[in-house]
């Protein structure tokens, strides 16, 4: 599976891809529709799981059976306007005003067709 989000892991990704469409989820959830896709071990899930929440993408409470259920921290909408900031800052920072002018000729080659972009790029120029 390719890696659309930049800052998870494959694997990070796919959990994060399934927690989005849940209000909650526990990692057995997560682990049964994954291993419908791949070969996978429940600790794997579990582990990568724990990750996702120590880095705060996901929140996590503990049901008084001891299990853990975990939700998103924020939609997938806000991760990726936070993520994608970060990307472009970091960009702006080592590649200066390379990046910036790269940025805008791929949105004028009309390789990507949104008129949300255009929009935003006729009110910089």
């Amino acid at each position: 599976m390719k890696n659309n989000l930049p800052t998870l892991g494959s694997l990070e990704e796919e959990i994060m891809q399934i927690s989005w469409k849940e209000p909650e989820v526990s990692v057995r959830f997560v682990f049964e529709k994954l291993k419908k896709k791949r070969d996978i071990a429940y600790t794997t899930v579990m582990t990568i799981m724990s990750r996702l929440q120590t880095k705060g993408v996901l929140n996590r409470k503990q049901q008084e059976n001891g299990a853990y259920i975990y939700s998103p921290a924020e939609s997938k909408e806000k991760f990726l306007e936070k993520t994608s900031a970060k990307i472009i800052k970091h960009l702006i920072h080592n590649c200066g005003e390379v990046a910036v002018a790269q940025f805008f000729d791929i949105i004028e080659s009309g390789e990507y067709k949104s008129s949300e972009w255009r929009k935003k790029l006729k009110q910089v120029k």
